[in-house]
């Protein structure tokens, strides 16, 4: 296989393949007539090396290398600027259409909220998709001395421990208070899923959600949580349970027959948009034949054992692909929803005890603090790896280590608000997080 160079540009796999549902042995018409054969094609990435997005689009470049009529090379360009937003209208809008050139892309690409934004230049829905990956969703796990209370509103309800009222799991349980009658009551202000673990083991909250494998098998061995409820994720056409947890009813499943009108419309679109995750498309207009000759090497791919094997141990053991058709509908059906289902799930938000709008960082704290179990270093960072997303420091004799999420912490230099990957080695710091290995909260630096 042929070696993999970047480019930086400033500003059981057998049974998973059956499952995939996708016909394989006959090429399909149109693919023989496309050759790459001594060409070097361009692999889009809007963010910078490491990560998620970044990481995906590169397994499934290394494999397209082999499967693509001609077997040419792919060079891959980051783009990082604007979450995504100028790598993907340099894509849409100037990416050459003869097949050199096609894009890994995140869910936040194509999310609604970004979507409206000035500078996007782009509609995801002309996208010629070749396919998708899923990695796992969030489950939801509650204790089960608790469980009789979630359907008895005789009883005290089941206190939800939540961060800020954003997240897709804490909405899956909203759905489940207004139409399965669960008997629930939302705490937030906990700084992330460290937080919530500590809090349920204390005893402090009843139920939380993450889709961090790790959290729920420790949680298991207790032998006092179970799991509730779970996203599930769209493959060939259906929504089905992770692969981890194949017993843990599907949201969508538990919800059937008992919605219609706008609230069908709303928790189709609310349940899509968090069914995707990373996915691989050419620009739009690119030739039929092109997108076909593409589709069968993305089939190929997904079905080549390797392939999964890699995936499942550099990203998640819940690693599954989607097809060009999955990934299609969810964002043909959430790209641009109307005033009305975003009001009704506005509106559902607040009668069920949710923030109506994102907290700031200083609620944030605030809650965080008054939540308890806050850890506050004043040190200096002795490494940063991946472009400031970890951070390792001394907190007393202890080393420490911590994630910078690009949205969720406040990064801080000099007293001006600064990027993660503005961080430095030497740097005094003052950090807040909930634990070792957890994500920081607050970095603030001289």
């Amino acid at each position: 296989m042929t070696r993999i160079r970047t480019v930086l540009i400033a500003g059981s796999a057998g049974a998973l393949a059956m499952a995939w549902g996708i016909a394989g042995g006959n090429q399909p018409a149109g693919a023989e007539e496309i050759s790459f054969k001594g060409q070097r094609l361009n692999a889009i990435i809007g963010s910078q090396p490491g990560g998620g997005t970044d990481g995906t689009t590169r397994l499934v470049g290394r494999f397209l290398e082999k499967y693509l009529p001609g077997q040419p090379q792919i060079l891959f360009r980051n783009m990082p600027a604007g979450h995504g937003v100028k790598a993907t209208n340099f894509f849409a809008n100037e990416a050459k259409r003869d097949g050199t050139y096609w894009m890994g892309g995140s869910s936040s690409y194509v999310d609604a909220n970004n979507l409206r934004k000035p500078v996007v230049e782009y509609d995801p829905r002309t996208f010629e998709y070749i396919g998708a990956v899923a990695r796992g969703g969030s489950v939801i796990t509650i204790r089960k001395a608790k469980l009789p209370n979630l359907t008895d509103k005789s009883m005290p309800p089941v206190i939800i421990g939540e961060i800020d009222g954003t997240r897709s799991w804490a909405q899956l349980l909203q759905w489940g208070a207004e139409y399965l009658g669960w008997n629930i009551k939302f705490v937030i202000g906990y700084p992330g899923s460290a937080a919530l673990m500590l809090a349920a083991r204390r005893g402090e909250i009843d139920s939380f959600g993450t889709s961090g494998i790790t959290i729920h098998r420790d949680l298991a061995k207790t032998g006092d949580f179970v799991n509730l409820a779970q996203l599930g994720e769209k493959q060939g056409g259906k929504v089905v349970p992770r692969i981890t947890f194949p017993d843990v009813p599907v949201m969508t499943h538990m919800l059937e027959g008992k919605l219609s009108g706008l609230a069908k419309e709303a928790f189709e679109y609310w349940s899509k948009t968090n069914q995707i995750d990373k996915w691989y498309a050419l620009p739009p207009k690119t030739p039929k034949n092109i997108v076909v000759a593409y589709r069968a090497a993305y089939d190929k791919v997904v079905k080549d054992p390797e392939f999964i094997k890699f995936g499942r141990l550099q990203f998640s053991e819940d690693f599954s692909p989607q097809t060009d058709e999955d990934i299609l509908d969810l964002v043909n059906t959430t790209s641009y929803p109307t005033v009305e289902i975003s009001k009704f799930l506005q509106d559902l938000k607040v009668k069920q005890g949710l923030p109506a709008t994102p907290l700031s960082s200083e609620e944030m704290a605030k809650l965080a603090a008054e939540r308890g179990g806050v850890l506050k270093a004043k040190t200096e960072l002795v490494d940063i790896k991946r472009e400031g997303r970890q951070l390792f420091f001394m907190n007393g004799s202890d080393k420490h280590q911590v994630k910078i999420s690009g949205s969720r912490t406040q990064v801080m230099i000099g007293g001006k608000k600064s990027k993660r990957g503005e961080l430095k080695v030497g740097m005094k710091c003052e950090i807040s997080y909930p634990t070792d290995k957890s994500e920081a909260m607050s970095v603030s630096c001289e």
